[in-house]
């Protein structure tokens, strides 16, 4: 389907990789040891891998015009969302190759061999000729952007004939177009609107010539191919999401959660939005692999990285405690296991260099602060309240502590005198009891 809508041909052009060698096989790795979901997660080091070249595209076509900042951000924010669904695909398309006619898991050798095709022309030229698209389509908007700007000046667009050897019949009729900015004509046709169209627009004070042999045109037939259809200097949308990448409807979208979920949407009759949806954004990593669990109106937010161990018993505490301090308008992440060798480590714990704690990996990140959380293991006595400040001081001066079993706070009050004359540095110490949380010492201060 892509080789048709992109080279209209079943075969695709030739091409290396246009991401990292390494980050692929890492990727494949992640695949086939299930270090996820490919069906509901997405996999970090491809999804920032496509990102990263579709950024480094539009930096390009808006290099000459400099659109504002909100717009540029709509830009990076659909070239997210389309990676997102490009990077869904192929890695389903290769986990589904994991067994064999039997059943039976596949050699790593075998399977890699086998999913070669796929990962070749998704991250090759597929990814090429969608960068190429990408650099027109951000430069297209960005014009744009400068065309509505200078229409009292310049009222009137041309359409510039196509600059490739091989240009489209259905363009070329409108080679040397003139209209006004604001006709309806450009909503039906536009340089940009086919796949490796090389036509494009200016601006002019010259009267309009009115409309080139348009009924020459069949819209069955000659219409903007997918994904390309809306202009992007209007919609802020890298890509169209009629794009096979994306969901027909949002009760097919591969992030849409629950089937209650999916009902509803299907009822609802909820238009589609991808740019502008939750759903993609809780399954879509930043930069640092950490992707947005909750939401909330005065700002604060919960993420979770990816390599979060989500079957820790301790996990599901841990998010409670989390919308519990972002419910206050705090950004809360919650933090991996890595090594502390690792680029991981130095992307998400560098602020802890030079520090005692240096090499600690605690639970979560408020702000710009981590804190450590503590339970205990059964069976319960007075004594897990010393263990758990005293092993939660191990990784941070923030601490909090599972007070599950109701302990009086005199008596974890006296605890925390205890660790003081020892010399340890505590700044915070707080409860986690019946899914509330409470702060009982902050800064020498008891409460």
């Amino acid at each position: 389907m892509i080789n048709n809508l992109y080279y209209n041909s079943d075969d695709a052009p030739s091409f290396g990789l246009e991401i990292d060698n390494d980050l692929l096989a890492s990727a494949l790795a992640s695949i086939y040891n299930r270090d996820y979901n490919p069906r509901k997660e997405i996999d970090p080091d491809l999804f920032r891998g496509v990102v990263d070249r579709l950024d480094e595209a539009i930096t390009e076509g808006i290099a000459d015009d400099g659109p504002d900042t909100a717009f540029v951000d709509a830009l990076r924010h659909s070239a997210e969302v389309f990676a997102a669904f490009k990077v869904h695909k192929a890695q389903n398309d290769m986990a589904a190759r994991l067994l064999d006619s039997n059943g039976r898991l596949k050699s790593f050798e075998q399977w890699s061999n086998d999913v070669q095709s796929i990962a070749s022309h998704q991250f090759g030229p597929w990814l090429r000729t969608e960068y190429d698209t990408a650099v027109i389509r951000a430069h297209q908007a960005a014009e744009w952007q400068r065309f509505e700007r200078d229409k009292d000046v310049l009222p009137n667009l041309r359409w510039v004939p196509s600059t490739s050897p091989n240009p489209g019949a259905d363009h070329r009729i409108y080679w040397g177009t003139i209209l006004p900015v604001d006709h309806p004509f450009w909503s039906r046709h536009r340089p940009g609107d086919r796949w490796n169209c090389q036509c494009s627009l200016e601006s002019t004070d010259e009267p309009a010539t009115g409309i080139k042999r348009e009924d020459a045109v069949d819209p069955r037939k000659d219409g903007p191919h997918k994904g390309l259809g809306d202009n992007p200097g209007k919609s802020g949308s890298l890509f169209g999401q009629d794009h096979p990448y994306y969901p027909d409807s949002c009760s097919s979208c591969p992030f849409a959660g629950s089937l209650k979920n999916r009902l509803g949407m299907r009822f609802s009759g909820k238009k589609k939005d991808c740019n502008n949806c939750q759903n993609v954004d809780y399954h879509t990593p930043d930069a640092d692999g950490f992707v947005l669990k909750n939401k909330y109106t005065n700002g604060g937010q919960v993420l979770i990285h990816q390599g979060a161990d989500r079957s820790k018993k301790d996990h599901k505490a841990i998010v409670n405690i989390a919308r519990h301090f972002a419910k206050s308008g705090e950004i809360v992440k919650v933090t991996p296991a890595v090594h502390f060798k690792s680029e991981e480590y130095q992307k998400i714990y560098g602020s802890l260099a030079g520090t005692k704690y240096e090499r600690k990996c605690p639970d979560f990140q408020v702000g710009d602060k981590f804190y450590e959380y503590e339970g205990f293991e059964k069976p319960w006595n007075r004594r897990k309240v010393k263990s758990m400040i005293s092993h939660g001081l191990k990784q941070s001066a923030l601490i909090v502590i599972d007070n599950s079993k109701g302990c009086s706070d005199r008596f974890t009050h006296n605890m925390i005198r205890a660790r003081l004359k020892a010399h340890a540095k505590i700044d915070e110490v707080y409860v986690y009891e019946k899914g509330k949380v409470r702060l009982l010492f902050s800064h020498g201060a008891y409460k």
